[in-house]
């Protein structure tokens, strides 16, 4: 395939969870919008030969890895020569991602290839930036430091997401919309009782009665705590109930999006991360049951530091002194500005 356009080739092991970085990442290489955006799937190989691979790499014929990393009739349709980004996220993805680059480099391609993970032993100098939330590396070179990851709700234009978002879903462009979304207990977290999430939601719809609260569960959130949510709160006009397990397919996207005001449960950073990314108001429930594990409490307690959020029962009494605190940053523009400034120096 012959096409005049430059390329951002993002490598994915298939796992949502790294491809809303890879997705965040490249929506920052691309605010231009002057790159075409190609996906690659990359090979599950065994641990034994990641090992060998990883500390073997200049000993291996560069298309023969590539043929071990990757099916390469995927690159049959590309013109490599078109290729300016290799993006990628998670472990799985460090040997191909860098393979990929040195084998394009053996060519005479000049790319440039950007990973959000830890290195896990490979060198740093086989990519030239590396996305990091480790704060004791903003000052080092290849990293970026963030205290947020880039993912697939990083946008340049908050505004017209937002009317776009609200167009598709039917809502008014002047309502309030509220955004909840329930996850599940895990290890590391517990959320909350249903009753409590339950009481909290029934509270701010009558208070609130002229908004639309859009309560969306994961695919993590039990059946027992759906129905629970949906025995009691079907009886409120103003409240949406997004049922994953039932196989409610609204984009989640799309409700964030349209949304004034944002709840999450604590049990994912990630979620959490996607909500901060649309710089508005944004709470995570706290209730008398809540509990977390330190990482969990370290990684809020940063973010409630520089004003990106606050954390407890979220109440329609003090929901306006709430609103005083929070320091409305533009994430995207930030981190924009850190990858302009790492990428001048490659």
């Amino acid at each position: 395939m012959n096409t005049n356009q430059k390329q951002i080739i993002i490598l994915t092991d298939g796992r949502s969870g790294h491809e809303t970085q890879s997705l965040g990442i490249t929506t920052i290489l691309n605010k231009d919008q002057v790159f075409d955006v190609k996906f690659i799937k990359i090979k599950e190989i065994s641990r034994f030969k990641k090992i060998i691979f990883k500390f073997s790499l200049n000993l291996f014929p560069k298309e023969w890895l590539l043929g071990q990393l990757f099916d390469v009739e995927q690159f049959e349709h590309l013109d490599i020569d078109q290729i300016a980004y290799i993006v990628s996220a998670g472990g799985d993805t460090l040997l191909p991602n860098a393979v990929l680059k040195s084998y394009l480099v053996s060519v005479g391609v000049h790319v440039k290839n950007v990973i959000a993970t830890s290195l896990r032993g490979m060198p740093e100098s086989a990519f030239d930036v590396v996305f990091t939330i480790d704060k004791t590396k903003s000052e080092k070179k290849p990293y970026i430091y963030y205290p947020i990851a880039p993912n697939k709700l990083l946008s340049f234009d908050l505004a017209t997401d937002e009317k776009l978002a609200r167009e598709r879903l039917g809502l008014d462009q002047n309502i309030g919309v509220w955004c909840v979304l329930i996850g599940a207990n895990s290890h590391d977290v517990s959320i909350g009782s249903v009753e409590e999430w339950i009481i909290m939601l029934e509270k701010l719809a009558q208070q609130f009665a002229a908004d639309v609260f859009y309560v969306s569960t994961s695919r993590r959130t039990p059946k027992n705590f759906e129905q629970s949510l949906k025995n009691v709160l079907k009886q409120y006009k103003n409240i949406h109930l997004i049922l994953v397990g039932e196989g409610d397919k609204t984009p989640i996207k799309d409700l964030m999006y349209a949304a004034n005001m944002l709840i999450c449960s604590p049990d994912s950073t990630s979620m959490v991360s996607e909500s901060l990314m649309l710089g508005k108001p944004l709470f995570i429930a706290k209730f008398d049951s809540t509990d977390m594990n330190d990482e969990f409490k370290l990684f809020y307690e940063d973010k409630i530091s520089n004003g990106w959020l606050r954390m407890g029962l979220v109440d329609g009494d003090s929901l306006f002194d709430d609103l005083k605190e929070f320091n409305y940053i533009n994430h995207a523009n930030s981190l924009y500005e850190l990858f302009e400034n790492r990428l001048k120096d490659v």
